[in-house]
């Protein structure tokens, strides 16, 4: 029957994104913006720690769905209306970003639960139908099911114990990716990725925070000389940023390493996909140290020092990146391919 999910065969040749999934990556420029906005006005160590936890949420979203996507070849009328409530719910989830620490919690939660529901059902019309992958999709199902009950019942606990169950429900299910391919991995059947595009396509979107606030920056100040210089430079990093990532960070074999070489590699390559979280963290936070360089906008020294830390952060976890993708057994184009792919609350308070 036309629509139903089924496993992408496998094929010499290679994958890329489709049109569906590029749409869907749209939504969380929206998202970026949010929590670069949070982490403009949360300037602390609290906010900044607290902004690194709102986004790990907000990532996990997108890289489950591209994973979804990466696994099965759909693209039927029902799962493209999944998908755009999939982006509605996004988009909820984005515009709740700010208050979800400040109170307005409960909206975040019930667009997290609600996008985790609609996964759990995507994973259980795929068992239904791909007979192949049923072991992978059924500890999928058990995992993801297990962090939407969490998170449902943090609202039933006031805040700021409520942020505890969170990060339980995200070890939960930043966990089950990892064991039910290690429990799978002899029954896991033959396929190729296309995640490496996807992991490189979500850094230029990060990028692209950096280049909207560069613009809006020194437009913000009448094209003051001393602006615009400082705008350069900042462009000049973010560009510096983006060499790094493609020439020494990105690998289009990570995936499939990982895939085909036993625990060990398995590990490793889980380890360069999760690294990217600290690097998109660390982009996003360089942004904002960009938009405030460029208003010439001082900073008490202790705060400076934060900025100073965070802008540093993404080279240094580009080459925490890299180092995984270095233990990496090297492979040719042509072997083997790949099988199916808490922080207290004191914390989160201003000084």
């Amino acid at each position: 029957m036309a629509g139903r999910p089924r496993l992408y065969a496998s094929s010499e040749e290679g994958r890329h994104a489709t049109w569906l999934e590029l749409f869907f990556d749209l939504v969380f420029v929206l998202a970026i913006a949010e929590l670069a906005r949070y982490l403009h006005n949360h300037l602390t160590v609290g906010g900044f720690l607290a902004f690194a936890f709102l986004f790990v949420p907000v990532w996990l979203v997108w890289s489950n769905f591209s994973y979804y996507a990466d696994l099965f070849d759909v693209d039927g009328p029902f799962y493209r209306v999944m998908m755009l409530v999939a982006m509605l719910l996004s988009i909820a989830l984005a515009m709740n970003v700010y208050g979800a620490l400040d109170g307005g919690s409960a909206g975040f939660v019930a667009a997290y639960v609600a996008l985790r529901v609609l996964l759990v059902g995507l994973y259980a019309w795929a068992w239904r139908y791909v007979e192949e992958t049923r072991p992978l999709t059924t500890w999928h199902l058990t995992g993801f099911s297990t962090g939407a009950l969490i998170w449902g019942a943090s609202l039933l606990v006031p805040e700021p114990a409520r942020y505890w169950m969170w990060a339980l429900g995200l070890l939960v299910e930043m966990a089950t990716p990892v064991f039910a391919q290690i429990l799978v991995l002899e029954e896991a059947p033959v396929q190729r990725s296309h995640l490496p595009e996807r992991f490189g396509l979500f850094t230029i979107i990060v990028l692209g925070e950096s280049i909207v606030v560069t613009g809006l920056g020194v437009a913000g100040t009448q094209w003051a000389v001393g602006s615009v210089v400082v705008a350069a430079l900042g462009f000049a990093a973010v560009a510096s940023l983006w060499w790094l990532y493609f020439d020494h960070v990105l690998d289009e074999s990570a995936v499939e390493h990982a895939y085909t070489n036993g625990v060990r590699e398995l590990f490793v390559g889980f380890s360069w996909a999760y690294g990217h979280l600290a690097i998109y963290i660390g982009l996003a936070a360089t942004a904002v140290g960009i938009e405030f360089a460029i208003g010439g906008r001082w900073i008490p020294r202790w705060e400076g020092a934060l900025g100073q830390r965070s802008a540093a952060g993404s080279p240094s976890t580009l080459s925490l990146c890299r180092s995984c993708t270095r233990s990496l057994p090297s492979r040719s184009r042509d072997g083997p391919r790949p099988r199916a792919s808490a922080l207290p609350p004191s914390l989160w308070s201003s000084p």
